[in-house]
């Protein structure tokens, strides 16, 4: 109760108490040490249990990541009993290619996971999807909401039963005649109506908690049976629109937020740097676009939907504890990439910068470390074969990334000395310090930046023609180089 109590005063106005009693309630449920936690599920096989949740463009962008304009309870209260890696990186800042890329294992390339459109049984034929290699190996397999992008990639084969979703989009409003849906034909031509929206509404209206409501009850099923099982939920939000329920507005004021300090591009940067186009394909209302009060409003739209998403999660955590599966289930928590908040007037994501490609990544569960963070270096490829190698089956040959098991088991145990990650014209690689881009551009002229995160962690000089990294440089190219050419980018 005290614990209880704790949570409900964080400080939360008095029409939100109920609000966050229950978000608490979520958090403290999920606590391992409770009771609750420690049923085991009585026809429960001993193979251990995956729960993936998948968290669309979500950057870490939480308490347990130290960001102070969080409220996420139950993510928190995750990561305290499991371990928190603060070094985790997409392989594409983009949808359908990270999906597609960490599902299989298999890095992307100039002809491979290149855009939101790739499928992996297109991009990468033969290749096993890691729901369908733990499904021929006894696994009972569910999706519900968005895994793959393409809700038809490798269905057939990765799903022991039809992959379920909400039956609604991204870009589902629940009132479009008001005043506040305004579709708009002057950048874009689907009319995906206003970049936000806050409906005073229960979490089951939106698209997600449809996902959510779903989970649950695919959990009760799961849990009755002797068979192990994969689950993966896949949420929306944040990704745009901004579209949450209003209790979640309330809990982000627009006092709190202010614009990026620096709106300019990065100091001496490449041509090639540009934002995305994405925000555009959406109505802006009476906002001046990248106005400070356009900054403002997108960023509590952007913390609302975290904080809804946050809500959602303790629910199926809570769940999980309910059925008595925690001490046989290991809970993962990803986004497919980052997200820019207005920084260098970059939204969204599809850019070369730590702001897109840094994503959180949480887990718990049996042999893993309570309450600890690592920075140990790992991309989405290394999802596969750090899954497997918990469940006990082996990856197929044609997976490229790595497990990071013993890092999860030892937060001090390094993983990676690099990581490489690309998009379109670009390709990355980040170590400890350093961020190192090349860009090829339409008539092979070679752009680069490379960026010191100890110095400049908010990217805003390109440092590559400095004397004084000329050193850093010329390593961080060589690396790039070689992971290219080699395909395997093996970086242990």
């Amino acid at each position: 109760m005290n614990k209880l109590l704790k949570c409900a005063k964080a400080g939360i106005v008095s029409l939100l108490v109920a609000t966050t009693i229950s978000a608490c309630t979520s958090a403290v449920n999920s606590d391992p040490q409770t009771q609750i936690a420690k049923k085991q599920a009585p026809q429960q096989s001993k193979k251990q249990n995956i729960v993936m949740i998948i968290v669309d463009d979500l950057r870490p962008v939480l308490g347990v990541y130290g960001d102070k304009n969080a409220y996420t309870p139950n993510i928190d209260a995750l990561a305290s009993q499991g371990i928190t890696l603060n070094q985790a990186y997409a392989n594409v800042p983009v949808c359908g290619a990270s999906r597609a890329s960490m599902l299989t294992g298999i890095r992307p390339n100039k002809t491979r996971f290149i855009d939101y459109k790739a499928k992996a049984e297109k991009d990468a034929p033969g290749a096993k999807s890691l729901p369908q290699v733990l499904r021929e190996s006894g696994y009972h397999t569910m999706g519900i909401g968005k895994i793959f992008h393409n809700s038809k990639d490798l269905a057939k084969v990765s799903w022991s039963e039809k992959l379920q979703n909400a039956g609604m989009g991204h870009a589902t409003r629940l009132n479009p005649d008001s005043e506040n849906h305004l579709k708009t034909t002057k950048f874009n031509k689907r009319g995906n109506g206003p970049w936000y929206e806050t409906m005073d509404v229960a979490d089951e209206a939106y698209p997600d908690g449809k996902v959510k409501e779903k989970a649950l009850k695919a959990l009760t099923r799961l849990a009755k049976q002797e068979q192990p099982f994969f689950l993966s939920v896949g949420f929306i939000r944040p990704h745009l629109p901004f579209y949450a329920p209003k209790k979640y507005y309330d809990l982000h004021p627009r006092e709190k937020f202010s614009p990026f300090f620096d709106r300019n591009k990065p100091r001496n940067a490449p041509k090639s740097l540009n934002g995305s186009g994405e925000i555009h394909t959406y109505h802006f209302k009476d906002y001046t676009y990248n106005s400070d009060a356009f900054h403002v409003s997108s960023l509590q739209g952007y913390y609302a939907s975290v904080s809804y998403i946050d809500a959602l999660v303790g629910d199926v955590i809570a769940q999980i504890d309910s059925l008595g599966l925690r001490d046989n289930t290991t809970i993962m928590l990803i986004s497919d990439h980052g997200f820019n908040l207005g920084e260098h007037n970059f939204w969204t994501k599809h850019t070369m910068l730590e702001t897109s490609l840094r994503i959180p990544m949480i887990i718990a569960g049996p042999n893993i470390a309570q309450n600890e963070k690592t920075d140990a270096l790992v991309e989405l490829v290394d999802v596969f074969p750090t899954i497997t190698e918990i469940t006990k089956v082996s990856p197929p040959a044609t997976v490229q990334g790595q497990s990071f098991v013993k890092s999860l088991q030892n937060a001090s145990v390094n993983h990676k000395k690099q990581i490489y990650s690309r998009f379109k014209k670009g390709d990355s690689v980040v170590n400890d310090d350093f961020i190192f881009t090349s860009y090829t551009t339409a008539d092979n002229t070679i752009e680069e930046m490379l960026y010191d995160h100890k110095v400049d962690p908010h990217e805003t000089n390109n440092v590559v023609n400095e004397a004084s990294y000329q050193a850093v440089a010329t390593k961080m190219r060589a690396q790039l180089t070689a992971c290219i050419t080699q395909q395997q980018c093996q970086t242990h």
